[in-house]
């Protein structure tokens, strides 16, 4: 068995995950992740830390190096998280981007996860195409393969949709059997106007065709450093088109990192014209 990590070779894990792909362990998980090293590194018959670590860096590691990504990002994901976010957005932000009459909107969910969210705006926008004309297709993205894979199969738990209205569930889900009970599944109509795309947000310029209406990034940048996060944000101000809005989480700000936008409410960005 392996010993605990010593503080040497954790901070050769650490420093390889940030220049990797952006992240370091938070402080509240720190030790939790010293725990998964060891536990993987035993599980994977590895002698030592430094073994472990040299095999992350090759193309056969790839997997478990997306484990410990995801071990170290996934937070709680929702749909309709941020309800007076989601408000705003329906009631105001979506409408506005929609003024000028019939709009091909592109939306852009970076961060998605296992896609509650990129689903909740497509519920909104299909809700919002039942009053005028609207044609919306929304790109979502994360760095996890596994996340990915969840989100295009659009089938959740009971517990999962329980922040779903009642209204939107008889909507835009479809409830299933399955062996370990019912689940639901996402309806083609809003599940068809979403595309997952592997994306990592430190390898920047990003390969995406501009302009994009609206990009929604929440708790993501707690994970980036002040350079990291001016960098990405950089990057959405190029790919947003002026009046086009920005959503992060509820405890992020632009604060000291860009003036260049406005700020509505709720963690709502729009840009400057």
């Amino acid at each position: 068995m392996l010993g605990e990590i010593s503080e040497e070779e954790f901070a050769v894990f650490v420093h390889f995950l940030k220049k990797t792909v952006g992240v370091s362990p938070p402080g509240r998980k720190r030790r939790s992740f010293g725990r998964r090293l060891k536990d993987r590194a035993e599980a994977l018959g590895f002698e030592n830390y430094i073994t472990f670590y040299r095999f992350l860096r090759t193309k056969e590691g790839a997997a478990e190096l997306s484990a410990l990504i995801d071990f170290i990002t996934i937070d709680q994901s929702s749909f309709f998280r941020g309800d007076q976010q989601m408000t705003l957005l329906a009631r105001k932000v979506f409408p506005e981007l929609c003024s000028a009459g019939p709009k091909r909107l592109r939306i852009w969910s970076a961060g998605c996860a296992r896609g509650q969210e990129p689903y909740t705006l497509s519920m909104l926008l299909a809700d919002l195409s039942a009053t005028r004309s609207v044609d919306y297709k929304i790109l979502a993205t994360d760095i996890d393969r596994a996340s990915l894979t969840a989100a295009s199969r659009a089938v959740y738990g009971p517990e999962a949709v329980k922040g779903v209205p009642a209204r939107f569930l008889k909507l835009y889900f479809t409830r299933e059997k399955s062996p370990k009970g019912g689940v639901y599944r996402v309806r083609e109509e809003v599940k068809g106007r979403v595309m997952f795309r592997l994306l990592n947000l430190m390898e920047t310029p990003y390969r995406l065709h501009g302009p994009i209406d609206m990009i929604l990034c929440r708790n993501v940048m707690i994970y980036f450093d002040a350079a990291d996060k001016k960098r990405i944000i950089e990057e959405f101000h190029r790919l947003l088109p002026a009046g086009g809005a920005l959503c992060l989480g509820g405890a992020e700000s632009l604060i000291g990192i860009d003036d260049r936008f406005t700020l509505l409410s709720h963690a709502v960005y729009r840009k400057n014209g």
